[in-house]
């Protein structure tokens, strides 16, 4: 008998009601205390206020379980594990140091569930409704709240998750605050989180984050801390962005995010956005691939400002528009082969009457990566037009010459079919009208009228016809014609090989 545990120990406070007894029990069992009614109607924790003693369990007798609970039986590991409860009052664990495992399955709280500064294995709210949760720098390996109701605001920031966070269906009625956030795996708010107010991640840490058919910012009214946007991400870091079919509020900001993998944000729609307003920010963003094929609606333009991209994928008819300045990307898709029509008809919409190069060499530079040379060529003539539009009346003049007679050195062949046209031209008339010899009586070479007017055309190339025979009247004037026109081709197509060298 001297070796009697004393009943304090092994046995729950007298003063506990019938329930809590139960999972004073269960706590040393690790096992589950389900206290729910076995009817939905019944069990909705949303309606949880309603529920009767038999189903509450007060925040004080679980703070003693896990702060100061008894020893588990032999042969079983403790663990809180509670469903269908009313937990009454705030529950506060702050900087608390737990070694057990979290339950709370379909249970209704009435006060705020604080875990600030908390040290625990894993916490789970699956299914259950809370006014509020307060987890700022939370360390645990997880936290799970799937199909959870907050219908306040749920703190997170600074917290430190090993595995994942998980509020797929989750429905938070203000923010979630996640800055600073660190998640070794996932942070899942898939196929129907919605969040009323924002959503913040600037500078987390995370190795993947599954937003897709999110709901973010359209149900809480105010910008507050997103006026940005619904969604604000600055300087994320995560492995993969996976945001297709998301729904958000006045806008996304993801300005200096790193996203080593893919950044899907495929069919994305914001909604809200005033008219030429930027609706996605992806300023300074790194991707191994982006994809931007956003659904419409309010989403007109998409800044790409400065970002850094392995494979772009976009919509480039029917798209937003997009700002493109210092963008760069090593492929682009859809490129096939013809394309060249469509994507310049692109970056026209989206330069606008803004004369930017680094976009058309950029593009130019996707083609070429394909194999599509003449499409690059295409490209780079007209970034030189675009450019001949900013130029003052007296320079354009000479810009068009170099494009009519070469294509500014991207279409060399082009001079020479202008050099037989007017060889052919030359032929004629001085067939038709043969000029007369400069020194008559004095010999030399017959003449021919194709090297003749070759004579006049090329300004090095001298073939004895010029110098041994003159033309009069109005053959004279033609000839002075062919002599400005062969002198023009020339400076032309050395201004324009020059320029295409130069770049090379």
């Amino acid at each position: 008998m001297a070796n009697r545990p004393e009943p304090d120990i092994l046995s729950p406070p007298e003063d506990w009601s019938a329930p809590e007894r139960r999972l004073w029990s269960a706590f040393r069992d690790g096992s589950m205390l389900d206290l729910s009614a076995g009817m939905a109607a019944n069990d909705n924790p949303v309606t949880g206020a309603a529920w009767g003693p038999e189903r509450q369990i007060r925040a004080h007798v679980i703070a003693v379980l896990l702060l100061d609970g008894p020893p588990a039986r032999p042969g079983k590991v403790r663990a809180l594990h509670i469903a269908g409860a009313r937990v009454t009052g705030e529950l506060d664990l702050t900087s608390a140091t737990i070694d057990c495992e979290i339950h709370f399955d379909a249970c209704s709280f009435s006060g705020v569930l604080s875990l600030r500064h908390a040290t625990t294995l894993a916490v789970y709210l699956c299914g259950s409704f809370l006014p509020e949760l307060s987890a700022e720098a939370l360390r645990c390996p997880l936290l799970d709240m799937r199909d959870a109701v907050v219908e306040g605001n749920l703190w997170i920031q600074g917290s430190d998750i090993t595995i994942d966070l998980n509020l797929d269906r989750a429905k938070v009625g203000g923010w979630i605050n996640g800055n600073l956030l660190t998640i070794g795996s996932w942070f899942n708010g898939r196929f129907g989180l919605s969040v009323g107010k924002w959503l913040a991640l600037a500078s987390a840490r995370i190795n993947g984050v599954d937003l897709r058919r999110a709901d973010i910012g359209r149900a809480g009214g105010g910008a507050g801390e997103g006026a940005g946007g619904s969604l604000g991400a600055y300087l994320l870091t995560c492995g993969t962005l996976w945001m297709s079919d998301i729904q958000v509020a006045r806008g996304i900001v993801l300005s200096g995010a790193r996203v080593s993998g893919e950044a899907d944000l495929s069919r994305a729609v914001v909604h809200g956005v005033p008219s030429g307003e930027q609706a996605i920010q992806l300023d300074e963003v790194q991707a191994g691939r982006l994809v931007i094929d956003i659904a419409r609606a309010d989403t007109e333009c998409i800044s790409l400002r400065g970002a850094t991209v392995g494979k772009l994928v976009d919509r480039p008819q029917g798209g937003p528009l997009l700002e493109l300045d210092a963008l760069a990307y090593e492929r682009l898709e859809p490129l096939p082969p013809r394309s060249t029509s469509v994507r310049l008809a692109w970056l026209e919409k989206c330069l606008g009457t803004q004369y930017l190069p680094q976009p058309y060499e950029q593009l130019a530079a996707a083609y070429r990566a394909l194999g599509y040379d003449s499409e690059a060529r295409r490209v780079l003539r007209a970034k030189c037009r675009h450019h001949r539009s900013t130029l003052p009346w007296g320079t354009r003049v000479w810009d068009w010459l170099q494009d009519v007679v070469a294509g500014y050195g991207y279409r060399p062949a082009l001079a020479g079919v202008w050099l037989i046209v007017l060889t052919l031209l030359g032929t004629l008339v001085f067939s038709a009208n043969e000029p007369h010899r400069s020194e008559p009586g004095r010999g030399g070479p017959a003449f021919n009228a194709t090297f003749y007017t070759l004579d006049l055309l090329l300004p090095i190339i001298d073939f004895g016809q010029e110098k041994t025979f003159v033309s009069a009247g109005g053959l004279q004037w033609f000839a002075y014609v062919l002599i400005a026109l062969g002198w023009i081709l020339a400076t032309t197509l050395v201004a324009g090989l020059t320029r295409v060298l130069g770049r090379s």
